[in-house]
């Protein structure tokens, strides 16, 4: 390596040192409370394990999802091992978990099972100061299986990440 090959290597490597921190700045910190689910398709079948295997699985991918896309920086809320959902302990709970944790912001949800063929996601992002919601939606997506609810986790995320205004 030349003298000149070596210093455009420092140079470069200084830049990258000088933008990594900039970036991680502006990431966004927020956490993400486990959904809830509701089942009102009146199927006979009791489908509560997969159900719930299926709504913890969405939850865990929508982090992931949100992780990934390096706009927002993922805070773990104490109480995301247990229930840790809007209605249980409720949102102003998760509100204040989320804040103390150090987020900014706290994404609350629903996923509801309407038919075999229906069901949708609603979610909302709230601002741990005061609660109010800054974007919220509701998907409905087609299909009860665990492609179909990866699926709508990952559409979920997309537009959390693209259509909430976080003012990072």
């Amino acid at each position: 390596m030349t003298v000149h090959g070596s210093f455009a290597a420092m140079v470069l490597g200084a830049m990258v040192v000088a933008i990594a921190p900039a970036r991680a700045e502006s990431t966004v910190p927020v956490a993400v409370a486990n959904f809830d689910f509701l089942d009102t398709s009146g199927e006979p079948v009791d489908q509560s394990d997969t159900h719930k295997r299926r709504l913890k699985a969405l939850s865990d991918f929508l982090r992931d999802q949100l992780a990934a896309s390096g706009k927002l920086k993922l805070v773990t809320l104490p109480c995301e091992a247990s229930q840790c959902t809007a209605a249980d302990p409720g949102f102003e709970p998760l509100a204040r978990q989320a804040k103390q944790a150090g987020a900014r912001f706290v994404v609350i949800g629903a996923v509801e099972k309407t038919s075999t063929l229906i069901g949708w996601v609603k979610y909302s992002v709230l601002n741990v100061d005061d609660q109010r919601a800054i974007c919220g939606e509701l998907i409905t997506y087609r299909g009860d299986t665990d492609e179909s609810w990866r699926r709508a986790a990952k559409f979920s995320a997309g537009q959390i990440v693209n259509r909430c205004q976080f003012g990072g």
